[in-house]
């Protein structure tokens, strides 16, 4: 889904198609359904690799990725479009999220009353105040309200439905090389999807 909606989004800003994001109810639920199932694994990812404690050392170490991640996408942006660069996407989002839950990880209830908490001051629209700067940003995702959705997945980590048998076959093994690779995809396919719908603007130009 995400690739699909970069595509879209990039073929939009090369004037390829004309999409209103904002309006337009399919392409405005879209990136939402996606980060809503984003940070969902976030939390829940989170519960099960430390279920047994935080083990320190690949916590860090895939802390550091996504941070680097996040630093590389705000430094492309900043350059490639000024006016709307990134400076608190999706991955920045995450890296602080995956901060934030760590205490909720042995108090499952709390974070879900939390989350409860949290999505009860978005319903009412009473959001909680986050930094914000002046230019409209590509991608902007604060904290709050959405650490609420982290939250959650760290409580459902606790059922077992995401312990469903799927088979490893030819039909399942696209699925389970886009999760193994997810954090590799997630920085390169945009700059690849942009460079390829540049160049065909420029051919067509």
């Amino acid at each position: 889904m995400m690739i699909f909606f970069h595509l879209f989004y990039d073929l939009d800003l090369f004037k390829f198609v004309n999409i209103d994001f904002q309006k337009d109810t399919f392409w405005f639920v879209l990136p939402r359904v996606i980060v809503t199932l984003f940070l969902f694994s976030v939390g829940m990812s989170l519960a099960l690799a430390h279920k047994k404690g935080l083990r320190l050392r690949p916590y860090l170490h895939r802390l550091a990725k996504i941070g680097i991640g996040a630093l590389l996408i705000s430094l492309f942006t900043y350059f490639a479009f000024p006016k709307n660069w990134i400076y608190f996407g999706t991955l920045h989002c995450i890296f602080f999220l995956s901060i934030i839950c760590v205490p909720f990880l042995k108090f499952k209830k709390t974070g879900l009353i939390v989350a409860i908490f949290l999505l009860a001051l978005e319903v009412m629209n009473k959001q909680i105040p986050f930094f914000e700067l002046s230019h409209a940003s590509m991608d902007y995702i604060p904290i709050f309200p959405w650490l609420a959705v982290s939250l959650i997945g760290i409580y459902c980590s606790g059922f077992s439905f995401y312990k469903a048998y799927i088979p490893y076959n030819n039909a399942s093994k696209p699925l389970v090389f886009l999760g193994q690779h997810a954090f590799k995809i997630y920085i390169i396919h945009q700059p690849i999807l942009f460079g390829i719908v540049y160049l065909i603007s420029v051919f067509m130009a």
